[in-house]
């Protein structure tokens, strides 16, 4: 059976559109529209380009598509307008079924989590009237056990003060998670969100109301709350320390409710694995909490934990429905894939001259050895909003200044940001504290005494780091990179961070990552098998 999941919308509030193709229980393909639209989010459109992508993948007509499942259960006109967009735009509409947007982050949660039993949990700002919901998964899928209303929003919460930081609400949240570690005095934000009996209370009194914004250009905080902490800042203003200790504050509350709801949820259901889903669950910072949370066995984090991931959530809610026998997801390499003629083709339209070398892994470890910055681009892309080393920007983290060369030279970003590093997955308990592969950098890890000191450019300012776990099995390549670098270096692993600027999508096609590569500092990039070098760089 075909199953198409698809999630996108009809209104600017409506974001993060995304396909995928479950085939006969077996993911096959699954990308986001903002990657082949090059608009960051892509409100409110549906995903028509990522469902010509995953169609292509799989070399199938959308006559062959048994079942399109989506978010939008709770919308009386979700099958029509639906319907009408496919016919609008591929002459045909294969039969629609509504799935709700909580019970799609669910499904995503659990299925590719690989575990037996799990309490599942989904939290998010709001999606079909509700901010969240929670079940146990087991062979029979995932039994929902209870929902979290639309006004007890730990994701509106976050959201809110990520615009009272001047930030874009929906967006930038993880802006807010980089800049906290540097407070010194978090500011108490218990008066808006805090711990509870059965997990947390968020007074939405502090919400803008009168009227509600109706699009995240608008201010999300209202007077109430100024009253409490001062004026907002203002986007491009100063970042002061009452800033910083503003999101010190934020993070510190959020982290209370959701352990404080986590702890109350294992108690209430007796499991002791725990899958999570919907954009709260993206905040890699409050992951490192509760995964020290005793009670908890083994967490599983959806790799596209926010709405990016409701495609495929819907794809794997109707598989379950339909009696398909859903298939191990072991790695999120399931975008577009373009072939070496495709890298050549670019190469001839930009005219930059390239080398093919005969190990792109020693080519590139011998150029960030030697200090170079480079471009990553390998086999089909991540989907998901992390680049897992395939479109990605690499360095050395060795470096003093390395942190401070990629935001200011390549990334144009704000100086606080942190960076990522990829890890050999079988070195990685020797730098960091950690027991378990983690491959999706979905959860923050504490770095091992003597390790943050060699480790600038990934190492944060609160001695953690957002941990990416390279298996040998999975990813060759990129594991033949690191260990390649290793070999010169000492060091398992490099810095990572995504493929794009500040702004910007990851890059998808080959055209785009020489168009990123020529516009930016980066040293040099890889291809496939192609070299391609700035002037000065030092032979690999």
């Amino acid at each position: 059976m075909n199953i198409l999941g698809i999630h996108g919308g009809f209104t600017i509030n409506q974001h993060d559109p995304a396909a995928a193709l479950i085939c006969d229980g077996k993911l096959v393909a699954c990308v986001e529209e903002e990657r082949l639209f090059r608009i960051k989010t892509a409100r409110g459109i549906l995903p028509i380009e990522s469902i010509r992508a995953v169609l292509k993948e799989a070399g199938l007509r959308i006559q062959d598509i048994d079942l399109v499942a989506t978010p939008g259960e709770t919308y009386g006109d979700i099958v029509e307008r639906i319907s009408a967009y496919f016919l609008h735009h591929f002459g045909y509409a294969p039969p629609v079924r509504p799935v709700n947007h909580q019970s799609a982050h669910l499904a995503s949660a659990f299925f590719p989590s690989g575990f037996n039993r799990a309490l599942c949990l989904s939290y998010d700002a709001h999606g079909d009237g509700l901010s969240g919901a929670y079940g146990t998964g087991n062979d029979q899928g995932v039994d929902l056990k209870g929902v979290l209303p639309r006004d007890n929003s730990l994701g509106l919460f976050y959201a809110t003060m990520t615009s009272f930081l001047g930030f874009m609400p929906g967006e930038d949240e993880y802006k807010i998670m980089g800049l906290a570690p540097y407070g010194d005095d978090p500011v108490d934000l218990s008066f808006f969100a805090r711990p509870a009996d059965d997990g947390y209370f968020v007074d939405h009194s502090y919400v803008r109301q009168n009227p509600p914004p109706s699009s995240v250009f608008e201010q999300f905080y209202n007077e109430a709350l100024t009253n409490k902490i001062g004026a907002a800042r203002h986007k491009g203003e100063e970042i002061t320390q009452h800033h910083r200790n503003i999101a010190a504050g934020i993070q510190k509350a959020l982290e209370t409710c959701a352990t404080s709801l986590v702890t109350h949820l294992l108690k209430v259901t007796g499991e002791e694995n725990l899958c999570l889903a919907g954009g709260v669950a993206l905040n890699c910072s409050a992951n490192n909490v509760i995964n020290k949370l005793p009670d908890i066995k083994n967490l599983y984090v959806q790799p596209a934990a926010s709405d990016r991931g409701l495609a495929l959530g819907c794809a794997l809610h109707a598989a379950h429905q339909e009696g398909e026998n859903i298939q191990p997801i072991e790695h999120v390499f399931y975008g577009p894939s373009f072939d070496e003629s495709a890298i050549t083709r670019a190469l001839e339209l930009t005219g930059f001259s390239a080398e093919k070398v005969a190990d792109p892994a020693v080519a590139g470890a011998e150029l960030l050895s030697e200090g170079c910055i480079i471009g990553w681009y390998q086999g089909r892309s991540e989907f998901g909003p992390r680049a897992l080393g395939h479109r990605s920007i690499l360095a050395d983290p060795s470096r003093d200044n390395m942190k401070d060369e990629i935001n200011s030279r390549v990334k144009f970003r704000e100086e606080f940001r942190p960076f990522a590093p990829s890890v050999l997955e079988e070195r990685a308990s020797d730098i960091f504290v950690m027991d378990k592969p983690s491959p999706f950098m979905t959860i923050a890890f504490d770095v091992r005494d003597g390790w943050g000191e060699k480790l600038p450019a990934i190492t944060h300012v609160n001695n953690t780091a957002r941990v990416q776990t390279v298996s040998r099995d999975i990813d060759p390549l990129y594991h033949s990179l690191i260990s390649e670098f290793d070999k010169r270096t000492g060091i398992p692993l490099v810095l990572n961070t995504s493929f794009n600027i500040k702004g910007q999508p990851i890059v998808e096609t080959p055209l785009e990552a020489l168009s990123t590569f020529a516009g930016t500092g980066l040293d040099a990039l890889i291809m496939g098998s192609y070299l391609v070098r700035k002037s000065g760089t030092p032979r690999a």
